[in-house]
């Protein structure tokens, strides 16, 4: 029986961690390419950034029906129906030859973007043992981060080793999206079965209970939470589509060096959310974990944006706000996990995600204006505030949630 769970544990986390992976990586196949989409598209870093905003937004917008609709129909089929959607639209971006040829099929990409976090969260949930959950969360996160983080090199070393250039590249990484579909389809019928009869439980258990009202998740740490991630999408937001360019114009370092440091970023940030979950299942002060993290990862952002740093330094400096960014991820799962019903995970988790993908969608247009203006330093000043903002959300969700969660 140990080992039955084993194998199914096994087979969720290689489910909702590919998914996961494609997840991240498509979000940023679009950020290395805006120089090339400037000059190709006529268009300015607004317009640009406006691609992201679209594809966050309607993301963002949607996690919360998609939430309701991962607990009735399940997880696993949401998320086939998103990794097919999100994995032909990128593929499609390849054949584009115009701006809004581009910005429908960002869009596009963004609906299908907006399952993975209500259905890898309520699989989890469900499947991962809760003395494991801490490190699951962590493996779940560090996997779509990472895909995050070699997205950029990945797509200009295909676009740049092909006769097709940009468009091979957009052409190549939909194909393997259109890969783990298939696997998806044929793992995650089996899992969805699973998943269907400990639902069917839950249900049966629940309607033993008095039905409590449809919005009853809406609590105030939920709603302090969905704060939270509003300030941390801001933040990741601005910093994923405009390091290399703010840096190039801060700094006076030429692409080669801006987009080193945006890859130590990503890269710090992915390895950050490692060490964060060992710290989540050993120390379990995910409050403090939270506060230290987001306070020092903006003194450093203020830092960038002030003062002359050398090469070393600056490269040094992104990948610390890189690691404090990504340690606070099981701290922000483990608390959250923590006030949220098992059979309501789905709509908790696509409510708080609407406020990340609002904060994402509306930091690239803001700060491609800022740059657009003269303003690039302005991306790490606003980044680090918003970092402050984040800690105080948690902070203040911690202190009016019941006792037993605020602990946990």
């Amino acid at each position: 029986m140990a080992r039955q769970g084993n194998y199914k544990q096994s087979q969720a986390m290689g489910l909702v961690g590919a998914g996961h992976f494609l997840s991240h990586f498509y979000g940023l196949t679009l950020p290395p390419m805006f120089p090339i989409f400037k000059a190709e598209f006529g268009v300015s870093y607004a317009a640009l950034g406006l691609l992201m905003a679209a594809y966050g937004l309607i993301g963002g917008l949607l996690q919360a029906p998609v939430g309701y609709l991962v607990d009735r129909v399940g997880p696993c089929r949401v998320l086939i129906a998103g990794m097919g959607l999100i994995a032909v639209s990128i593929g499609a971006i390849g054949f584009v030859d115009t701006y809004w040829a581009l910005f429908v099929l960002a869009l596009l990409a963004g609906i299908g973007n907006s399952v993975f976090h209500p259905a890898d969260y309520a699989i989890l949930a469900r499947v991962i043992n809760q003395r494991a959950l801490g490190r699951a969360y962590s493996i779940h996160t560090f996997v779509g981060f990472f895909g995050g983080s070699v997205a950029p090199m990945t797509m200009i070393g295909i676009a740049a080793a092909t006769v097709w250039g940009w468009r091979a590249a957009f052409i190549a990484v939909g194909g393997v999206g259109i890969i783990v579909l298939l696997a998806m389809v044929i793992k995650g019928r089996l899992l969805d079965a699973e998943l269907a009869t400990d639902r069917a439980r839950v249900e049966s258990g629940a309607a033993r209970k008095p039905a409590p009202g449809g919005l009853s998740f809406l609590t105030p740490p939920v709603l302090f939470f969905f704060l939270f991630f509003v300030a941390f999408g801001m933040t990741t937001g601005g910093l994923f589509t405009f390091t290399a360019t703010a840096l190039m114009q801060v700094h006076k370092v030429d692409l080669s060096v801006a987009n080193t440091a945006f890859s130590g970023l990503l890269f710090a940030l992915a390895f950050g959310v490692l060490a964060g979950g060992v710290i989540a299942d050993r120390l379990g002060r995910h409050g403090l974990v939270t506060a230290v993290a987001m306070s020092g990862g903006a003194a450093v952002l203020f830092l960038v944006a002030s003062m002359q740093l050398s090469v070393v330094v600056l490269v040094l400096a992104m990948a610390v706000v890189g690691l404090a960014l990504g340690a606070v991820l099981p701290a922000r799962d483990m608390l959250l996990r923590a006030m949220t019903p098992t059979e309501q995970t789905g709509k908790v988790v696509g409510f708080v995600f609407v406020g990340l993908s609002l904060g994402s969608s509306v930091s690239p247009y803001l700060f491609g204006w800022l740059i657009d203006q003269g303003g690039a330093a302005m991306v790490f000043i606003l980044c680090g505030v918003f970092m402050v903002c984040a800690m105080l959300a948690t902070t203040a969700a911690q202190a009016v949630a019941p006792r037993r969660a605020a602990a946990a």
